[in-house]
């Protein structure tokens, strides 16, 4: 499109607003849009759909779509008479999933899911939302955008997991868990190239595709290749790993997930996060950890390919060590190796406490479980040359984490000042939602949808969620105090 004239600026921005492009008039904007299933409207007191701001509603949307928008009192937006039926009918379908599953998941009725799955009906744009979210749909392109971004590779993963005839197979609840943190992942990725945070670590790691034997010595040199790049101490304990994987940039979803899953590497077109299940094992917060790290070390280092578009880990495949696929063994590997790096362990040996001391030191400085512990201290030891003597360590006699260790990681999980927003959507996915409504580059109505509860309990608890989530409140422009 041809440079909008200054009076078409104006007519869309309003005359408060200010800059010669859309992009600099909307941020200065304080008019709102306000959007249907099917339509695109300037926000008027009679407006009944999702209000947006005027730079988010830029956005999504283009200058010609919200001139014509303002000129004409309302645009079209839907792409045809098929959508969102047609792209929500074949996204539930992909994912193998009834009605009543995506219902209960979404948090609206049975009847409401149908009828958006009939060509030609409308629904509530937040109820619409809300379904496409729990799909793993982008939930701004919803009957905008045919497919509306969906992963069909994604979605393949999830539906043959899920059918799968082994005991493993994922059951609905974790595949909705999935496709949920797949759109968790996406969002948040976009939230903070839109607020402009600088996400400089993730460029550091380049994919390393040695699964030659032995692995875990690949994993073990990852470990320290990892520490060197974050610039952490490389025998120091890391307090809270869920802090590293924020700070490396990466999406981070811990929910319930039942009893088998403990953690997946998701990716969503271009995007990648990490979901780890609270449920299970995964109660136990040094078990937790584990997981995390070994989550950390297949999304830095594994190859695309490896990863496809979701990789999920069971609780049996992490814990066996026999005949174990090489990617898991390096990733094994890499996880004990980059919580309790084998230099620290070397300090440990040298002391002269017995193995079950040793293996209960390395639990509480480092916070890992007892079976991690003691193998690890094993493994090390032989490579020191003293060979340590484990199978006398009885894992029932060892410390459980103190609540120092829960803290840290459960940050969120335990505690949120909004009740109302699901685990899966706390933590810093909330703060960068926050901090976008704080900064009015998104409608409370935006950050509501988003949260899943009403906008005024977003608005209300604004400052509590930034400090709550956010390290660095710079993000955005946005200063402390």
């Amino acid at each position: 499109m041809t440079r909008p004239e200054a009076y078409e600026l104006e007519r869309v921005f309003g005359p408060g607003s200010s800059g010669e492009t859309p992009e600099k008039r909307s941020a200065s904007s304080a008019r709102t849009f306000v959007r249907s299933q099917a339509q695109l409207a300037a926000y008027t007191e009679r407006s009944k759909g999702l209000q947006m701001s005027a730079q988010w509603a830029l956005r999504q949307f283009g200058f010609d779509t919200l001139l014509r928008a303002v000129d004409e009192g309302a645009v079209v937006i839907s792409a045809n008479l098929s959508e969102p039926a047609r792209t929500l009918q074949e996204q539930r379908e992909k994912l193998g999933l009834n009605f009543k599953q995506v219902a209960q998941a979404s948090g609206v009725t049975e009847s409401f899911v149908r009828q958006a799955e009939k060509p030609g009906s409308i629904v509530p744009i937040r109820q619409l939302q809300s379904i496409a979210q729990t799909l793993g749909l982008d939930d701004e392109k919803i009957s905008v955008q045919p497919g509306a971004c969906s992963d069909h590779d994604l979605a393949y993963r999830l539906r043959t997991m899920k059918n799968s005839r082994r005991k493993n197979g994922l059951s609905p609840s974790a595949v909705l868990k999935l496709a949920e943190a797949a759109w968790v992942t996406a969002r948040q990725l976009e939230l903070e190239e839109y607020l402009g945070a600088e996400i400089s670590f993730s460029t550091l790691f380049q994919k390393h595709s040695d699964y030659t034997p032995p692995a875990w010595k690949v994993g073990y040199e990852l470990a320290e290749k990892t520490r060197v790049l974050l610039g952490l101490s490389p025998t120091e304990p890391i307090q809270s790993i869920r802090s590293v994987i924020d700070r490396i940039g990466i999406p981070l979803i811990q929910a319930p997930m039942g009893q088998r899953v403990a953690g997946a590497t998701v990716v969503n077109g271009e995007s990648r996060g990490i979901a780890v299940n609270i449920e299970g094992e995964n109660t136990n917060v040094w078990i937790r950890r584990m997981t995390l790290s070994h989550e950390l070390g297949h999304l830095l280092w594994d190859p695309h390919e490896k990863l496809k578009h979701l990789h999920v880990d069971r609780y049996e495949t992490i814990s066996n060590t026999v005949g174990q696929d090489p990617i898991e063994a390096r990733a094994n590997a890499f996880a004990i190796a980059f919580l309790v790096p084998p230099k620290a362990v070397k300090d440990i040996i040298s002391s002269d406490n017995d193995a079950a001391s040793m293996v209960a030191i390395i639990m509480d400085k480092f916070g890992v479980g007892a079976m991690a512990a003691k193998y690890h201290l094993s493994n090390v030891s032989k490579q020191w040359g003293v060979n340590i003597d484990v199978s006398s360590v009885a894992l029932a006699d060892m410390p459980p984490p103190n609540e120092i260790w829960s803290a840290h990681e459960n940050w969120t999980v335990d505690f949120f000042p909004v009740p109302g927003v699901s685990v899966g959507r706390r933590g810093k996915f909330a703060g960068l939602i926050a901090t976008a409504l704080k900064l009015g580059k998104i409608s409370a109505d935006t950050a509501g949808s988003w949260l899943g509860v009403a906008p005024s309990e977003i608005e209300k608890h604004c400052d509590d969620v930034i400090g709550l989530t956010m390290p660095d409140p710079s993000i955005g422009g946005l200063q402390k105090g």
